[in-house]
Order: structure tokens, then C-alpha cells, then sequence
């Protein structure tokens, strides 16, 4: 049986190659075959992977990047690629050169530009679409932007990675799909506690409490800023990430008195070292689907306080759940942040062995069985 997953404009080094590889590579150790298709640049191709120059998609072709760069101007990114998905669906088609697979898993966001394939498949949502992408807008436009999501995925079969991102899209997009149900990401635990021993480029304190992320509105790193300045402070603050908002963050930590009490420590794409040192991972995100950074903390035996975004509860289940907190609120966060500092919890990837990469990889093979079996 030939599997494929279509990546779209990510990489390799990104992180939605990231979460699946490990399920990819349990379903070939089981004897099938399983291939990444990309429309961007991945870098040197693995395997059977394949690169699809699509016109209009594609960032290498000057004038693929000036149609799409007009379009998106006038009519914004998922839009474009809506309208579009019967030219760029064309393509996909004619540039697999007559590559059939049994079963085609669009990953995140791949799904909006081949939303005109009619051979059926699944499409696996990894964010929440009303909470990362709607609630920017206002207006007619929230309008505008609730309706074309709920007419992106109706009609389709779509795997939600936590049950928020379900909720998500069923209550709060009206989506109607054919199917929906979780499967979550799976992941090789053994592959994960190797990665934090590995050598750390970078010169941190020997102990501290570690946040990382993107600075933008939904990781609310001014909300973290805020309830540590109100907690006891045990350990200096160390925060990896890199954007915009940076400065802004840096302003609010002088504001705050927080200057000698946190680092921010940059990009880096190699966290998880970090993470033997830390003594506390914080997650004050708003928005989340199945946060990644939660799963490599217990692995790596770090206790973990998270808002209660995305998959946050199901990650941190049981015993764990009384570290999760309502999202925005400082006062409990600070409240968590002192408790669990004084009783760290024992924790290890013990507690989320449902995202064991074997177990999700059976569920693809049985999700790539039935749409088998419906084509033939």
C-alpha cells in the first residue's frame, strides 16, 4: 500500500515534518510505503519524497512568487489559495506523473490550495482555525473569514490532533465534515530523550524556568512576564524565540523590574538540551493545537504548567491537570508557578503513552485500509 503526506509549503527542518516523522517512519518499518510531497524547497529529497513546482504555490519561480504576491495583496493567503485550488489541484495531479496512492493525508494548511481534489482523502487539522486565524479579524470580515473555513472543510474527513481542535472547528467554524474524529501526533519517546543529551550550544544558567515560541498574541509571553514578576522568582526566566514582538517583550520585562531575572535567549533549533536543565517548563499560550513543546517536557522529566489551550488537558491528564490554568489569568499562573516549584511532580512520557508513535501509526494504516477499500 503506497501512503502519501502531503507537507505542502513546509520543510523538513519545520515542525509539522517534525510531528509525523516518527509515525511515517513506524508505518514503512511495518512494510509500507509512505511519501512526503512538498511545493517548497525541503532541501535534499528523502527517499521517495517528492518537490512539485506548482505554479502560483511554489517560492522559486520569479513569477510564481509575483502572481501569487498580487493575489494575496488583494485578496489575503487562504483565500487566494481557495480560489485557486482547481489550477494548483491540476498541477498537483499532472506533476505526480501518474503516482497513485492508496491514501493521501494532507497535513495542516496543504489542504486549503488542493481543496478541488476529488479523490477522497483526509485532511488533518493541526490549530485551531476560529481561535488562531478568525479572531484577528472583526466585522464583516470575521464574517467573511468564519464562513470560507467552514467551507474549506465540510464535506471532507478530517482528523483533529486534541479534541479543542475539534471543538474548534465543529462549534466554532459550523464546519460539517463527511467525517471527523482525533488522531493524535505520535511520537518516539526514545527518539525524543536521546535528542535532550545531546551536546547544548548555548550558555545558559544551571538552573531556570523555560518558555520558547515565536513572540506573537497567542503565545502571551507578556502574560508569563507578568505572574513571574508576581512569583517568588526561585530560578531566572529563560525565554527561546525570535519576532516582532521581541522588543516589546524586552520593554515590558524593564517595566516590570525583570531585567537581571530573564533571558531571552534567541532562536534556536535545538531546545530540547535545555530542557534537562530546566526545573520548569511554562506554556502561557492562548492558541495551541497539540503542543509539541509539552510532550518533549515530560519526556524529558520536566514538570510542565500550560493555560488551557489546545491539547493542553490532555497532555497534562490526571494527577498532572491540577497544573493547568485558565488562559490570560496572571494570578493563577503565579499561583502555579509557586506551587509546583515547592511540590515538583514526578513526570515522564509515562503519561501520554497514547501518543506512542506505534500506536498512531496502526491508526493511519487502518484510516489508509478504509479509504482503500472505498476506492476499490
Amino acid at each position: 500500500m503506497k501512503i502519501a503526506f502531503v507537507l505542502g509549503g513546509s520543510t523538513y527542518p519545520q515542525s509539522l515534518y517534525r510531528v509525523t516523522r516518527d509515525v511515517a517512519d513506524e508505518i514503512r518499518r511495518l512494510g509500507y510505503q509512505v511519501d512526503y510531497v512538498f511545493w517548497e524547497d525541503p532541501g535534499p529529497l528523502k527517499g521517495n519524497d517528492k518537490y512539485l513546482k506548482i505554479f502560483g504555490l511554489n517560492k522559486e519561480s520569479k513569477s510564481s512568487r509575483l502572481f501569487s504576491k498580487f493575489f494575496v495583496a488583494i485578496l489575503g493567503r487562504h483565500f487566494y489559495q481557495y480560489l485557486f485550488s482547481p489550477l494548483f489541484s491540476r498541477q498537483f495531479k499532472a506533476q505526480l506523473k501518474g503516482e497513485k496512492y492508496d491514501a493521501v493525508f494532507y497535513q495542516g494548511q496543504s489542504s486549503i490550495p488542493l481543496r478541488a481534489d476529488k479523490k477522497e482523502h483526509y485532511v488533518v487539522v493541526h490549530s485551531c482555525k476560529y481561535e488562531n486565524f478568525v479572531t484577528r479579524y472583526s466585522g464583516i470580515r470575521k464574517y467573511f473569514y468564519t464562513l470560507l473555513y467552514k467551507k474549506i472543510y465540510s464535506g471532507r474527513n478530517l482528523l483533529t490532533v486534541s479534541n479543542d481542535v475539534l471543538t474548534d472547528m465543529v462549534q466554532k467554524i459550523g464546519a460539517q465534515p463527511k467525517s471527523i474524529e482525533v488522531v493524535y501526533n505520535g511520537f518516539n519517546f526514545e527518539i525524543l530523550k536521546a535528542e535532550t543529551l545531546k551536546p547544548k550550544n548555548y550558555n545558559l544558567p544551571n538552573s531556570f524556568i523555560m518558555s520558547a515560541g515565536r513572540p506573537d498574541r497567542t503565545k502571551r509571553f507578556d502574560v508569563l512576564l507578568r505572574a513571574y514578576s508576581k512569583s517568588k522568582k526561585n530560578y531566572p526566566l529563560v525565554i527561546f524565540g525570535d519576532g516582532k514582538l521581541l522588543n516589546r517583550l524586552k520593554k515590558l520585562a524593564e517595566e516590570l523590574d525583570l531585567s537581571n531575572d530573564v533571558i531571552f535567549a534567541g532562536f534556536n533549533n535545538n531546545i530540547l538540551p535545555a530542557l534537562r536543565q530546566a526545573k520548569l517548563y511554562v506554556s502561557s499560550s492562548d492558541v495551541e493545537g497539540l503542543p509539541t513543546v509539552i510532550i518533549e517536557s515530560l519526556t524529558a522529566g520536566t514538570p510542565v504548567v500550560a493555560t488551557d489551550a489546545g491539547g493542553s488537558y490532555e497532555l497534562l491528564n490526571n494527577s498532572l491537570s491540577k497544573w493547568v490554568v485558565p488562559r490570560g489569568n496572571v494570578e493563577e499562573l503565579t499561583r502555579a508557578l509557586n506551587d509546583i516549584l515547592e511540590n515538583p511532580p514526578e513526570v515522564s512520557s509515562d503519561s501520554i503513552a497514547f501518543l506512542d508513535h506505534r500506536r498512531i501509526a496502526k491508526r493511519y494504516i487502518e484510516l489508509s485500509e478504509r479509504l482503500k477499500g472505498r476506492q476499490h
